[in-house]
């Protein structure tokens, strides 16, 4: 009764104001800055999502770009060991080469908000899509669900995390806490996990929703943002088939099963997913491969959600007044998967897409504090280009420098293993999000115990 009790309290004592404070803004444009999004500027990475770590959430583009800007951008801290832990390299064997299933979470529990009074600004919720931004929840009976060992939507305890704490008895989704903030500044960047399945799932018909579709969903968003009054910086959508999840056949691979005892010829750079269970090989089913064909269906399907995205931004700027900075995502990873990155100067690339080649964290999926960086300077590139703010660029041959995941010497010298992932038979790479909300979720009542006691803790030193 008295855990209870504790609860009760903690939502109410939010009826009295907490003190906030304003940082010096060397950019004042930006000295109250928003971010609306999803795990990419969330800070998430290596499957994981930890404020301090290899690849933690103060690591972030927009964590980067606020640096820059001499702004604060307060943070939705996640402690150690995150929600979910993020993906290691467990060498079991000590050989010194990445060998299937060396990737993968060495600890099965999870962190929370680290600090769950602080006001924060990066509301960015790691799988959010252009529909589920303007879901709300209610934090009070998301806590509640946690202190009964109720289930709990994965998603929903990230927005709770994330959107919900300071607590508050009103319903919240990104939109609603975003209007709420009276930003100055808003960077946007979402749509990514609304074509992200076209890759991890080897499926140029995963996107389930029509460009048309997206572009209203994607106007709308831009349209509420806008009540705010501020400008912003929105980005649009880079070619999945390139992301380091996704490795080239490479003669490993030279046939694929159509079904019906037909097999049909692979080429060398069809892609396969990383963590395609060995059991399939050597001949997996054929919706198991992206051949060239495919690749150019989900690239089409991508330049036409990128369409909607630039249509939007320009009629929102004429309707509502607001300036509004594109960023050019899709043209910097097309760049980086062609030439990688050099970045000091000698005219061969220093970073790559490649597994392990400085862009992409373990997962494949979500940058390394390399590729952050290399995205918050494309951001800081079209701020100053539309509003003329001069933000200097992040130094990101320093950042590289210090980024143990582009220097990792497990390196492969060609492609990754297969069934690189996790635990054997089972594809962590298709349904990426979906099984990372699954294993919150299967883990929520551990977490609503954490959360009691935690809430306790905070009580007995308060009073």
């Amino acid at each position: 009764m008295k855990r209870i009790s504790h609860l009760t309290a903690f939502f109410l004592l939010l009826a009295t104001p907490l003190p906030t404070t304003r940082a010096h803004a060397d950019v004042p444009r930006l000295r109250r800055m928003v971010v609306v999004g999803d795990s990419l500027l969330a800070g998430f990475a290596s499957g994981g999502f930890v404020g301090h770590g290899r690849m933690g959430q103060v690591n972030g583009a927009a964590s980067l770009v606020a640096r820059q800007a001499g702004v604060r951008l307060p943070l939705p801290l996640m402690s150690s060991p995150g929600v979910p832990p993020p993906l290691t390299i467990d060498d079991a064997n000590r050989n010194g080469v990445l060998d299937p299933g060396d990737v993968r979470r060495v600890v099965d529990d999870l962190g929370m908000r680290s600090k769950p009074f602080r006001g924060v600004r990066n509301l960015a919720i790691p799988g959010e899509d252009v529909a589920s931004v303007f879901d709300e929840i209610g934090p009070d009976d998301v806590a509640r669900q946690l202190a009964g060992g109720d289930g709990v939507n994965g998603r929903d305890l990230l927005k709770f995390l994330i959107l919900g704490l300071p607590p508050t008895t009103d319903s919240v989704s990104q939109v609603t806490r975003a209007r709420d903030l009276g930003p100055s500044f808003l960077l946007v960047w979402i749509g990514s996990n609304d074509v992200l399945g076209m890759a991890t799932d080897t499926n140029p018909a995963a996107a389930d929703e029509s460009a048309a579709v997206f572009g209203q969903r994607f106007r709308r968003l831009l349209d509420a943002l806008a009540d705010t009054g501020a400008d912003m910086a929105v980005a649009n959508l880079p070619d999945v088939t390139g992301i380091a999840a996704l490795r080239d056949a490479a003669g490993e691979v030279t046939s694929c099963d159509a079904g019906g005892g037909v097999l049909a010829p692979v080429a060398v750079d069809d892609l396969l997913s990383i963590d395609l269970e060995r059991s399939a090989l050597p001949t997996p089913p054929c919706s198991k491969v992206l051949d060239a064909t495919e690749r150019a269906q989900v690239r089409a399907t991508i330049v036409a959600f990128n369409a909607e995205i630039a249509a939007a931004i320009a009629d929102t700027e004429q309707r509502r007044s607001v300036g509004i900075a594109p960023v050019d995502v899709f043209a910097l990873f097309d760049h980086l998967r062609d030439a990688g990155a050099d970045l000091d100067g000698d005219g061969t690339p220093d970073a790559t897409t490649a597994y392990l080649g400085g862009v992409f964290s373990l997962d494949g999926i979500h940058p390394t504090r390399t590729g952050h960086a290399l995205i918050a300077n494309a951001f800081i590139d079209a701020i100053n280009a539309r509003f003329g703010d001069g933000i200097a660029p992040v130094n990101v041959a320093r950042v590289n420098a210090s980024d143990p995941l582009a220097h990792s010497r497990f390196r492969p010298a060609g492609e990754p293993p297969f069934e690189l992932i996790g635990d054997p038979d089972v594809d962590d790479i298709e349904g990426f999000f979906t099984k990372i909300f699954d294993r919150l979720s299967n883990q929520a009542k551990r977490f609503g115990e954490h959360l009691l006691d935690r809430i306790t803790r905070w009580f007995d030193r308060l009073f």
